[in-house]
């Protein structure tokens, strides 16, 4: 079995032929909010439950305060909305994966994870903004990682070895946002359903935006 179903109870084929055809992975907003806001970074080794959605609205706020573009912030919202069909996994695990089938001469889980990232970036018409702005949003989720490490971890430079994804063993680490706290007694109360609606709620407000140049997101 290599398709899982979805919250709105559709199948997403993650590999075979039924994968490729014209709905084998059929992509909706609503599970991508659903599944994002039930799914916990740092596989869960945080002082609360942090959602990838919760992540993702972060960065989207990143975004828009670095003065970004309606499409670019568009982006930031769903850089890791493929994470509703595969899951996310922590780098370190990526790494082990990788390292696994390097053997065979492939990166596996970078290959399964870029081929889906593709499809629902395609979906939503963002394949140009992320060519167009790849080390911008890359730099923001990198500081939205910093934040989430600073506030939501027990990471303590003095015990803990550097983050190389961070750059820690470098003269210049990436910096955590200094206007947002995410150890909030009201983020902390915050349900896992508020999150998918924050989520949901921005993207509508994205959407019309970008509606008014004329852009969508594909039928299927």
């Amino acid at each position: 079995m290599t398709w899982m179903l979805t919250a709105s109870g559709a199948e997403y084929h993650l590999a075979g032929p039924t994968a490729y055809g014209a709905c084998g992975r059929p992509v909706d907003i609503n599970d991508v909010a659903h599944h994002l806001a039930i799914v916990a970074q740092f596989n869960g080794a945080t002082s609360r439950p942090y959602s990838v959605a919760e992540h993702s609205l972060l960065c989207c706020d990143i975004a828009q305060r670095a003065g970004a573009s309606v499409f670019v912030q568009m982006a930031a919202l769903l850089h890791d909305a493929h994470e509703a069909y595969t899951n996310d996994l922590i780098s370190p695990a990526k790494q082990a994966v990788n390292s696994y089938s390097m053997a065979f001469g492939v990166g596996a889980w970078h290959a399964f994870e870029a081929e889906h990232a593709k499809g629902v970036r395609e979906h939503f018409k963002l394949l140009s903004v992320f060519a167009g702005h790849r080390e911008f949003l890359r730099s923001i989720d990198l500081q939205a990682l910093a934040t989430a490490r600073r506030d939501l971890t027990p990471y303590n430079p003095s015990r803990h070895m550097p983050w190389p994804v961070l750059s820690d063993n470098t003269l210049q680490p990436v910096a955590p946002a200094d206007w947002v706290r995410l150890d909030t007694p009201e983020r902390e109360a915050a349900t896992w359903k508020e999150w998918r609606e924050r989520f949901l709620t921005r993207f509508a407000e994205l959407q019309v935006a970008r509606t008014l140049a004329g852009l969508g997101a594909k039928k299927c």
